[in-house]
Formats: C-alpha cells, structure tokens, sequence
C-alpha cells in the first residue's frame, strides 16, 4: 500500500512539474499514517508545547537508490534525525528526494549540489517538552543549491503540530514551532 502511495505521490509531482505551471517546489502537508499509536500513549491531551532546539540528519548513504524520472531523479535513502531541545528523541525512516538534475550528475555530485524537493517519513521516539512521545514525523522541503532548507516538521498521531526548520541537507539544523502531546 505504501508503495501503491509513493507512486501516486510521485506521479502528482512529476506531472505537477510538466503542468501548467504550478510551484512544484511548494511542499503540501499529506495525509499518512506510517505508524499507529501506541496503547501506552496517554491519550489525554496536554496544552501547546513551544519547542526550540537542534537536530542532526543521519544519513545511511549505503542505502541510496537513484531512479530517473524524466530530466530529474528520483534519490531515496534511510536514515535518522537525532533531536535535541525542546524534543529529544530519534527519528527513524526514509527520505525521498527529487533532484533536479539527471541521476548521473546526482551520482557523481554532493548533496546539495542540485536544487531538489524532498520528504522524509519515519517515527519519532522520545519525549517533548518533558514528555514521553512516540508519533508519525514528516520532514518537508526544499533544498536550495548549496544546501540550504527550508522545510518543516509535521507530527501526527501521538504529537500534533507543525515545526519550522531551518537547515542543511545531510547535516542537520535548528526547529522552532508549537506541538500538542496527545
């Protein structure tokens, strides 16, 4: 079923960058659910947590496939993001990531190199604001030649919110936002 979403997903993306000129580069908050919630969870909810701290990106370059897809390609990889902060915590799962350029340049070339739009699906396990928490994470964005993000954590089922990020592609950043531990 995942993979069934992934291409249906991707197909949006490619034709949505053929189209009529819409900003493919603006990331839009999907629905998912990479992980159910856990009956040790409590599920009464506690008020809005300001969050602020740093993040590590942990990439496990064994793992990466390059697709090609037209012009572009298409670059998945596993790995991790080490929170600290406000959150801390891991999160573990796979980004997706569509590189403007040919899978021969990405190849051959360091991340960020080429401009690309990417998401990352894993699960968070830590705690938040003090709390313990387990959720679904979606990192989002867009990285811009040499690196720079401009993205956003989006938590669901088990935290609530959406977290502004401020990085670098495979190497990490800073957070900021507000989040609900349900």
């Amino acid at each position: 079923m995942k993979a069934i979403r992934f291409v249906a997903t991707l197909t949006l993306v490619a034709a949505s960058a053929c189209g009529d000129g819409g900003n493919v580069l603006q990331p839009t908050v999907p629905s998912f659910t990479v992980q159910p919630q856990l009956a040790d969870v409590s599920s009464s909810q506690t008020g809005p947590i300001q969050t602020s701290g740093h993040f590590d990106a942990i990439v496990d370059f064994s793992t990466i496939t390059l697709t090609p897809k037209g012009q572009n390609c298409l670059l998945q990889v596993s790995g991790r993001l080490v929170f600290s902060g406000t959150i801390v915590g891991t999160g573990t799962g796979q980004t997706s990531a569509l590189e403007f350029a040919p899978c021969a340049d990405v190849a051959a070339h360091p991340p960020g190199t080429f401009p690309d739009v990417f998401h990352f699906d894993g699960v968070f396990e830590g705690t938040v604001g003090g709390q313990p928490a387990r959720a679904n994470i979606r990192y989002m964005g867009r990285v811009q030649i040499g690196g720079a993000i401009d993205g956003r954590f989006v938590f669901s089922n088990g935290v609530a919110g959406e977290v502004d990020v401020d990085a670098i592609v495979a190497v990490g950043g800073t957070y900021r936002g507000s989040v609900v531990v349900k």
